[in-house]
């Protein structure tokens, strides 16, 4: 009986370093994966940093391109700054005067009586700017949210952001709004008399954003903004097996709606899956709403059929290029890395994005896989 007893005891001891020695390596492997993380973050925001972010006097700005005659930046660079700098200051990464300058550079480059950020600025070899009047929505959108979650971070500043905040928004939809279709434009010179008052390019659909920007201003125009729009994007999703998006899409007062034709704003794949819509796994991962998440599913699937994600689509699936981009692959790496297992395969097969490291010359690209990186 005592032997029987000794073993016994010597059976749970063993039982009991077992269990101490799996959970010693879970600990190990979790905070090697954090540490992983973290130093990917780090130096994926160092690089981009380096690569794109210009100080000019006592602002900055995001290089989207360069020229013999100078630099470009705009607004949707600002704005993408703007949040990077953001979600960078929140992982200890990031300093409140990186933000700072970046404010200040979309502050000086607003159009003419509005808190709308010009969408474009030439900045010539001797330091002067020329700016573009018109505005781009996507950009405005993204530097509205920025101050808001500017203003959470630093309570020193808070007031100033947050009554910049609600001059952008409340601009937003005084210049950026179709009240007939409860969307936003794709800027402000698609007014209504225009051919254009009906367009909306989809990444502009922000479902996460319009929450916010709800809570934030009590505006029950961004509750309306945010159901209209998701309900067009789903009528849009639902004409074609794959769930794939267009860039921009008409959106009619009768409820039609229909993907643009060729060359109608930015180029001849205005109406395929391309670099703007290329975005929209990445802004409906952001949103737990149930239909944002059914648009996102449906593309997702398509994905997984996909050995290789190429750069661009026709919205039967059809692929329009035969090289890759990290503008299609970073979102979709991130879209995969939030819904459940069934697209581990799409997690895993895109991490090759952020083995290859930022692209030095690929303002896009880079934005969004930044934008990938810090989301995690």
């Amino acid at each position: 009986m005592q032997a029987r007893g000794e073993e016994s005891e010597k059976k749970k001891l063993k039982y009991i370093w077992l269990i101490l020695l799996l959970a010693t390596l879970a600990v190990g492997f979790y905070f090697i994966r954090v540490k992983s993380t973290d130093d990917m973050q780090r130096n994926t925001y160092k690089s981009w940093s380096k690569y794109y972010v210009v100080t000019h006097g006592k602002s900055a700005y995001v290089k989207t391109a360069t020229s013999d005659e100078g630099t470009t930046a705009l607004s949707e660079g600002q704005g993408y700054g703007m949040y990077i700098a953001i979600k960078a200051a929140k992982k200890g990464i990031a300093t409140k005067s990186q933000f700072a300058k970046l404010y200040k550079y979309y502050m000086n480059h607003r159009t003419a009586n509005t808190q709308l950020m010009s969408w474009k600025q030439n900045i010539k070899t001797d330091g002067s700017i020329e700016d573009l009047s018109n505005s781009a929505t996507d950009g405005d959108l993204y530097i509205a949210y920025a101050l808001i979650k500017a203003s959470e971070l630093w309570p020193d500043q808070a007031d100033t952001y947050k009554k910049q905040a609600r001059l952008l928004l409340k601009d937003i939809l005084t210049y950026n709004y179709n009240s007939e279709t409860k969307s936003l434009t794709v800027g402000n010179w698609a007014v209504k008399g225009t051919d254009y008052y009906d367009l909306v390019r989809t990444s502009d659909i922000l479902p996460e954003q319009f929450d916010v920007f709800y809570q934030f201003s009590k505006d029950e125009t961004w509750k309306t903004i945010k159901t209209s729009m998701l309900a067009s994007l789903e009528k849009m999703s639902r004409q074609h097996k794959t769930g794939l998006l267009p860039d921009f899409m008409w959106v009619r007062e009768s409820g039609e709606i229909k993907a643009a034709k060729a060359n109608l704003v930015a180029s001849q794949y205005d109406g395929d899956y391309y670099y703007n819509a290329c975005r929209m796994p990445y802004n409906l991962a952001k949103s737990n709403d149930k239909k944002s998440q059914k648009i996102l599913k449906k593309m997702m699937n398509f994905f997984m059929t996909e050995k290789t994600i190429y750069a661009g689509y026709k919205l039967n699936g059809e692929r329009l290029d035969s090289h890759q981009s990290a503008s299609f692959d970073a979102p979709i790496f991130y879209a995969a890395k939030k819904l459940n297992h069934k697209y581990e395969r799409l997690h895993q097969q895109e991490k090759k994005v952020f083995v290859k490291g930022l692209s030095s010359t690929n303002y896009y690209d880079s934005a969004l896989t930044t934008m990938a990186v810090l989301d995690q």
